[in-house]
């Protein structure tokens, strides 16, 4: 298996060096389709380049299909890389969402840029997208769907739709929309009654249970609690004027909140663009890392400053430096359980940045019974490594984990809510923060305990 796969790509690489775009297609049409993408996965970062390049002047259609199969990250710094004409022509076959997605990422100078060179009807329909948010119903909307006139008879629509068969396969087809002459929508018929409606019912009789359209600006929290309504699985969206612009289905609605979902867990890991893949651009990727770890050095250096304020309490007790990571390890986990909640909550729209005093009045009462059971154990713990210290040094270890590990869930909880009130996202700062927070709370507390009380 593995010299087969050696083969492939050196085929591969034959046809690259050789500059054949159409034995690249060709060579691609020809892999099983488990086997494409992490075929392109194994070039070097330079042929990935003059695959692509090659690949959209063979079959610009086949380049689009696989580019639509990897993140939107990769398909962003690959748009990004290549030149105008060439991310022209790919971007002219991607789906609408798509490509709204890919240009709304890249700067505005570009953007204009591979605008220009797209065919004009694509580029207008993205240009009009881009005016909203990527969370909002405009910015994950699909145009392509099946508009008439609401003058237009059955038989005109059944034509229509079979003269135009390969046109409208990938448009979205279980609702067709009527609009007036101004653009303005007017009624909605399910395919279904189309197709199975008895023959001689007026146009009046198609139309459906009303579908309540929604605004392009409407947001994605809103989207959701929009289709947990209804039970229709297409809404339209509507300009502020009531001109039908596109459709939103629950399948892109559920896509978009489990990217979301998704993102602030990689920016809870540390990685602040939200995603990274080992074959993006390796500049992109030390960068991407860099903006998380640079901020934290201030934020670790923070929390020694504590220790270098009771280093002499240190150099007295000697023994507190095996237990102070134990105590702010434990603190950190603690805190970090509650921060995972408080997202999570955010994101099902349980709660929002006004809930900070209920959200403190339910971590107080755990973090204290918590922090008792776990201060206990690590008191025992204490005692059984240094059977030689006095009892004063678990109890110091001790109720020093149990007040840490109250301020570490109450900030913790709350850290979220304040990071949302100042419109930071609390995925990629809470976790640094709060870990600096409860390591200067562990520091201090077991240090100055032990200053008092052991000295």
């Amino acid at each position: 298996m593995d010299e087969l796969k050696l083969n492939i790509d050196d085929d591969l690489k034959a046809l690259l060096v050789a500059r054949d775009a159409t034995g690249v297609a060709n060579f691609m049409r020809s892999l099983p389709p488990s086997d494409t993408s992490i075929t392109v996965t194994n070039l070097s970062e330079e042929y990935q380049d003059l695959f692509w390049t090659l690949l959209i002047a063979g079959d610009s259609d086949l380049a689009a299909d696989l580019a639509e199969h990897f993140p939107d990250d990769y398909a962003e710094d690959l748009v990004e890389d290549l030149d105008s004409d060439s991310a022209a022509k790919l971007l002219d076959h991607f789906d609408s969402d798509e490509q709204y997605e890919i240009l709304s990422r890249l700067d505005e100078e570009q953007s204009e840029e591979i605008l220009g060179k797209m065919t004009a009807i694509e580029a207008l329909d993205v240009e009009r997208r881009l005016k909203y948010e990527r969370d909002e119903a405009g910015g994950i909307m699909m145009t392509e769907i099946l508009v008439y006139p609401e003058s237009v008879t059955r038989q005109n629509i059944v034509n229509d739709l079979r003269d135009n068969y390969e046109k409208h396969r990938s448009y979205e087809q279980r609702y067709i929309f009527n609009v007036d002459a101004e653009g303005k929508l007017t009624g909605t018929i399910p395919m279904r009654k189309l197709v199975y409606a008895p023959l001689d019912w007026e146009q009046d009789d198609l139309y459906g249970k009303c579908v309540q359209a929604v605004e392009a600006t409407t947001d994605l929290d809103d989207l959701r609690s929009t289709f947990d309504r209804v039970d229709h699985s297409v809404v339209p969206v509507v300009d502020e004027a009531g001109v039908l612009l596109g459709a939103v289905t629950r399948a892109a609605v559920q896509e978009a909140i489990a990217k979301r979902q998704e993102e602030q867990m990689m920016q809870f890991g540390g990685l602040i663009s939200g995603e990274e893949l080992r074959i993006m651009p390796f500049t992109s990727r030390c960068l991407k890392r860099l903006a998380f770890l640079m901020p934290s050095i201030l934020l670790s250096y923070l929390a020694v400053g504590v220790i270098a304020i009771y280093e002499p309490v240190i150099k007295e007790i000697s023994v507190l430096a095996v237990f102070l990571p134990m105590v702010a390890n434990l603190s950190g986990a603690a805190g970090n359980q509650a921060v995972a909640v408080s997202i999570r909550e955010l994101t099902l729209g349980l709660i929002d940045k006004r809930h900070l005093t209920r959200v403190l009045g339910k971590e107080v009462l755990i973090g204290l019974v918590n922090g008792l059971t776990i201060g206990g154990v690590l008191a025992g713990i204490t005692y059984l490594m240094r059977p030689d210290q006095t009892y004063l040094l678990p109890m110091v270890v001790g109720v020093a984990y149990a007040c840490s590990s109250v301020i570490a869930v109450c900030v913790g909880g709350c850290l979220p809510l304040l990071l949302k009130r100042i419109d930071i996202d609390p995925a990629m700062l809470s976790s640094p923060m709060l870990t600096t927070l409860t390591d200067m709370a562990s520091f201090f507390l077991v240090l100055s305990l032990a200053s008092v009380i052991l000295l």
